[in-house]
């Protein structure tokens, strides 16, 4: 795997988001692999140039166009919610060096909420000194 942990989690994330039938196949993962590659290797390099409203449309567009004449299955809201959830969550830890009453403020979510979403989606929490 070329990039790191988090990157490899996000990826097994989405596919299971994307494709919620049990048996995930070598053809979904290769194709979902391209995906990411051409992600990180050209357009999302360039997201300061793009609002974030931008991003996801391109992105359900793309994902919409994959289904063709069909629709996804149902249940879209809340795969999409789970995939984008974790890593909101791990940035707002990042940015506040894993405390959890700072994370729970800057992303305006009850302390508790935010123990239960870190607990029910198995996220790292990692506390970090501040540099002063």
């Amino acid at each position: 795997w070329p990039g790191n942990v988090r990157e490899l989690e996000n990826l097994i994330r989405r596919i299971s988001a994307i494709y919620p039938q049990e048996k995930i196949t070598a053809t979904i993962i290769e194709t979902e692999l391209a995906e990411t590659g051409k992600e990180l290797g050209g357009q999302l390099d360039q997201t300061e140039n793009f609002e974030l409203v931008d991003i996801i449309e391109r992105y359900m567009s793309r994902y919409f166009a994959g289904f063709g004449d069909e629709l996804p299955p149902p249940r879209l809201y809340d795969r999409i919610i789970r995939e984008v959830e974790a890593p909101l969550i791990s940035a707002a830890l990042s940015a506040t060096r894993g405390n959890q009453i700072k994370a729970a403020e800057l992303l305006g979510l009850n302390r508790n909420t935010l123990r239960n979403r870190i607990r029910t989606l198995n996220i790292q929490v990692v506390k970090t000194p501040s540099h002063k």
